[in-house]
């Protein structure tokens, strides 16, 4: 019986810690991450068709600084009249952790808007302001 009053002990208090994961920590989120999936799709991947042709999403890289700085780098190739160029688009700006942990802001110094994002297990999941999600992992 004090075996198991001691390992329902040792458990109780694990189970109360405060730090579920130690990869939400803020100086294990920083870092560079490379863009796995936009949209639900795995990269590269199509984002717009119309009468000005094809966007496709090729690429993409994350950089979260420890002075609460991150910039960001996508790739896309555009083709038009079966001519394709492909051109960089990047952006940057400031983040926060939020709600104990894992939960991040980010605000997009570029193009004027916030987003949110998860952290966690080495993978940063964004939630976009045009409702798309983008995963980004080490």
């Amino acid at each position: 019986m004090r075996r198991l009053a001691a390992l329902l002990a040792v458990i109780f208090v694990a189970a109360c810690s405060n730090e579920i994961d130690t990869s939400t920590r803020p100086d294990a989120v920083i870092g560079s991450y490379q863009l796995r999936s936009y949209g639900g799709q795995k990269l590269p991947t199509v984002v717009s068709v119309d009468q000005n042709g094809t966007a496709e999403l090729l690429s993409g890289e994350l950089v979260i600084g420890a002075d609460k700085s991150w910039t960001e780098a996508r790739v896309y190739r555009y083709t038009l009249n079966g001519v394709a160029q492909q051109i960089t688009f990047g952006s940057n700006g400031s983040w926060a952790l939020t709600r104990d942990g894992a939960f991040m802001e980010f605000n997009d110094k570029v193009l004027g808007y916030q987003f949110t994002g998860t952290a966690a297990g080495g993978s940063l999941t964004l939630n976009l302001s045009d409702g798309s999600t983008a995963i980004y992992s080490h």
